[in-house]
């Protein structure tokens, strides 16, 4: 089968590809043409596709074994083609998608690059080929769930189909519900209540790792985040599986709620459903409650130092270096974050440097550190009053 449309070269990582040409296909703005493009390549989602491959560049430094690997919904391939090129050990790639032309485009760029003896593709639905995979024996080391939307409908799939100390990575793009615009859709595909908020995203990363949690523990895995971000348009996750109910009734102890005050924006998180319906301790407001999400941390610290040394060493990647380090420097923190120009409007008072805001929390003796999520959040074991104060005075005294 031939393409039935003009394709260009590109050059993403190690790998030439060709890729739809858009403008000539459709016509109009580059951004409308990308997502009704007969097969999908969005350029954007380059940063994710290199999490991707350095990711398991540092898991294999940690598990130097042969790695197959699955990516469900390929499109032109690009993911699957580049972590053969570039993570070595690769030893299988499976790849699928229901279009026949995708599946197509993916096979010629797999031949371009002189890795089909690794890469296969697949005419294939993305749960009937995980599904496939399911059986002890025939699961995959790595499993990478990116469609354009909600990972939701293929995350139990994926589980079965990840091997025992392996890792599934999902991303999801439909950030309208998990940062509270359309709470009931969040509801029913999450399984948590979103919250608009100065840290709404950070909220949206949190239920997709709960719902990805609860997943899990419906089959008795357990599923623990070692790599989690929210960035551009999307948030997402990079979780280590291990099978076994004790340990996925562990992960589960990590859930909880997020209580939110509109009108002082005192938050406090809680891990149990006991005391929902009290009042902010602050101001006496009605407090919405979040969740149930997941509370506990969005990376393991070792995994993060493993990357941010093997991160130095790549070039032109300076955007996920500085993503890593924030990670590093929050990953220990509460959830939720501070937006210092929302607080110093709601104080009436002059907006802060983020530094001097750091340093002023520091002083006090509360940890703080610079979010990813935010480049004027700051994420602290401060309460919501204990900040506001710390502002007030930075304020007076600057």
């Amino acid at each position: 089968m031939e393409i039935p449309f003009p394709t260009s070269l590109v050059r993403e990582g190690a790998a030439l590809l060709r890729v739809p040409k858009v403008e000539a296909v459709l016509g109009g703005p580059r951004g409308e043409a990308i997502h009704k493009a007969p097969v999908f390549y969005n350029p954007r989602m380059k940063l994710n596709r290199d999490s991707a491959v350095l990711l398991l560049k540092a898991y294999r430094r940690r598990a130097p074994r042969g790695l197959k690997l699955c990516e469900p919904m390929c499109g032109t391939g690009v993911r699957g083609i580049r972590l053969a090129l570039e993570v070595e050990g690769v030893e299988g790639v499976v790849m699928g998608d229901v279009s026949p032309q995708a599946v197509r485009l993916a096979e010629i760029n797999a031949a371009l690059n002189r890795v089909s003896d690794r890469v296969r593709v697949r005419l294939m639905d993305a749960n009937l080929l995980l599904s496939l995979h399911s059986p002890r024996g025939l699961r995959f080391d790595y499993v990478d769930v990116d469609p354009y939307g909600s990972p939701v409908p293929y995350m139990e799939a994926a589980l079965r189909a990840c091997r025992d100390g392996g890792i599934i990575a999902l991303t999801a793009t439909d950030m309208a519900p998990l940062c509270g615009v359309n709470p009931r859709a969040c509801l029913r595909k999450y399984g948590g209540w979103p919250l608009r908020t100065e840290y709404s995203k950070e909220l949206a990363l949190r239920l997709l790792i709960g719902s990805m949690v609860n997943a899990g523990a419906r089959l008795e895995i357990a599923v623990n985040p070692i790599f989690s971000f929210s960035i551009d348009h999307y948030v997402r996750t990079y979780a280590h599986v291990e099978r076994g109910a004790v340990k996925a009734d562990s992960c589960l102890s990590q859930f909880g709620y997020v209580l939110h005050c509109g009108h002082c924006l005192n938050r406090r998180v809680v891990r149990r459903g006991w005391g929902l319906e009290a009042p902010c301790e602050v101001c006496g407001g009605k407090m919405e409650v979040g969740g149930p999400l997941w509370t506990g941390r969005l990376a393991d610290a070792d995994f993060l130092s493993v990357m941010a040394s093997m991160s130095e060493n790549l070039p032109g990647e300076a955007r996920l270096s500085r993503l890593i380090a924030l990670l590093k420097e929050e990953n220990a923190l509460p959830p939720t974050f501070f937006n210092i120009d929302l607080h110093c409007s709601r104080l009436r008072i002059r907006s802060q440097p983020t530094e001097r805001v750091l340093n002023s929390l520091k002083d006090a003796g509360f940890r703080a550190a610079r979010t990813h999520f935010d480049e004027r959040g700051i994420k602290s074991d401060a309460s919501t009053s204990e900040f506001q104060r710390i502002l007030r005075e930075s304020a007076e005294g600057g």
